[in-house]
């Protein structure tokens, strides 16, 4: 198993990508702690991965707060002795253009998709680098980053300004043994936001087929394994060649 006797914080892990990463560390030996907004969704992800035979932990708090990451991040080690490994994936999404979108909108989803990626990265950075022992943090990009939408704005803004903050923490962190990577999926069966099902969702790939979390998880695990060693401040496109 690659991920035996680590305990990985996955943010949002109680839906989407998270919840593949979730149950997919977890049959890779992985402790999982989750942190999200809903009890409900973090509760039954918790639950599920323990009938797998995993441990597995979960604390409800707003990422936007410093003092809900802070404690996250406190109960993890509680519970388990230490934080080897942080998946960034929660995210909100705006869904039109600069002429109709509110401003408190604006603010919201950098808030949530920006600055709430930066206090988990940095909270489990200062762990990290107290326990001495290195760790490997995956942020949540988007191919929202690099090409421009009809109905997106603050999002796209947001998922950008995670690119140049991964590279920025992979300089500042790497001496301390910590490598920091990012991924920007392209048309994820499981949707920010969950507006539109999966099955109704328009994609455009070379693989002709929709990616699904299962298939973001299995990237995210090669990130944070020692299989990505010299993998250091990438955003990795998973987007089954959309972008090409």
């Amino acid at each position: 198993m690659k991920l035996d006797g680590k305990v990985a914080v996955v943010v949002g892990g109680g839906r989407n990508v998270g919840e593949g990463i979730s149950h997919l560390f977890t049959k890779e030996g992985a402790k999982i702690s989750i942190f999200d907004a809903d009890e409900g969704r973090a509760s039954s992800v918790t639950n599920a991965l323990k009938k797998e035979g995993g441990q597995a932990m979960y604390t409800i708090g707003d990422v936007t707060k410093p003092a809900d990451v802070s404690a996250m991040i406190d109960a993890t080690v509680k519970a388990f002795g230490h934080v080897d490994i942080l998946c960034n994936c929660a995210a909100i999404s705006d869904r039109q253009n600069l002429f109709d979108l509110a401003d408190e909108e604006w603010e919201k989803v950098l808030s949530v998709t920006l600055s709430g990626s930066y206090y988990c990265l940095r909270y489990a950075a200062i762990q990290m680098r107290k326990q001495g022992t290195g760790g490997a943090i995956v942020n949540f990009s988007s191919g929202s980053a690099f090409r421009g939408s009809a109905l997106r704005i603050s999002y796209d803004a947001a998922k950008g300004g995670i690119v140049a903050m991964t590279r920025s923490a992979a300089v500042q962190l790497t001496p301390y043994n910590i490598r920091v990577n990012a991924i920007a999926p392209g048309m994820v069966g499981s949707q920010v936001g969950g507006m539109i099902p999966p099955n109704e969702r328009q994609f455009h790939n070379l693989l002709g087929k929709m990616t699904m979390p299962s298939d973001m998880a299995k990237v995210v695990l090669f990130l944070v394994s020692d299989d990505s060693g010299h993998i250091i401040g990438q955003t990795i496109n998973v987007d089954a060649g959309g972008s090409a």
